[in-house]
């Protein structure tokens, strides 16, 4: 009982602190982001309460807190804000919890308790004149934007990332594109990063014509901004295929 009342006085502070959240940076729309992503065949990694909750020094329940993983999603914002049209990847972060009054937050509890602490950060760190792509871009709701990604590019494989081959493979019969699939830890991906990392290189021959979908947690991350580096499409889809996101009603 003690424990949960010091959580929820965390959670108010971290709540009064952030009523107002973005001012000074961009998050773009769905629509805006696939445009952009397109236009300049950007690698994609997507911020999440997930994440933000790894770099206040926590796990989540499908990845343990680990302090290289920190480090890396410290070093990923940091390169992208020191000078984001240089990079690889487009950044994308929550707008649908980061843009809104906090007082909007009040609809449901899950949703102060899960984003208070994400939206006091952004707002501390991260809320600078630089433009984010939308975080929510694989939501159900967008089912006929995101597929564009890899149906309007020249791309002839996939190499599917997740802890299911049934996703790739309905993916593959659904989109008809030649789709490579690799398994991961459905826990604690991070542990095999760097062999995750070495399987999707050696399965890669053309890397002109190849997209990366990375379905990993923040895992997925470190993944996309490695292979982004080496010239590799890829993307950060997070629960697209298998717990579709849903926006806030």
């Amino acid at each position: 009982m003690i424990i949960r009342i010091k959580s929820w006085i965390n959670v108010f502070f971290y709540f009064t602190k952030s009523i107002d959240c973005n001012k000074k940076s961009v998050i773009l729309g769905a629509n805006e982001t696939k445009k952009l992503i397109l236009k300049n065949k950007k690698s994609v990694i997507r911020f999440g309460d997930g994440e933000f909750n790894i770099l206040g020094g926590e796990g989540i329940h499908y990845q343990e807190y680990n302090e290289e993983l920190n480090d890396s999603l410290i070093n990923i914002i940091g390169e992208y804000l020191n000078d984001p049209e240089e990079q690889d990847y487009l950044l994308c972060m929550p707008g649908e919890f980061l843009k809104c009054n906090g007082f909007k937050l009040l609809r449901k509890r899950v949703y102060v308790s899960s984003w208070s602490y994400s939206r006091y950060i952004f707002k501390r760190k991260y809320d600078k004149e630089v433009i984010y792509g939308d975080a929510f871009l694989f939501a159900k709701e967008n089912k006929q934007i995101y597929p564009e990604i890899w149906i309007n590019s020249d791309i002839d494989k996939v190499i599917f990332v997740h802890n299911n081959e049934i996703y790739a493979n309905l993916f593959a019969k659904e989109y008809k594109i030649d789709t490579k699939y690799i398994s991961i830890p459905s826990k604690n991906a991070f542990d095999r990063k760097n062999a995750i990392l070495n399987e999707i290189i050696n399965l890669i021959k053309n890397r002109e014509k190849s997209l990366v979908l990375i379905s990993a947690g923040p895992t997925a991350k470190i993944l996309v901004h490695e292979l982004s580096k080496i010239g590799i499409w890829a993307i950060d889809t997070g629960h697209c295929w298998d717990e579709p996101l849903s926006l806030r009603k």
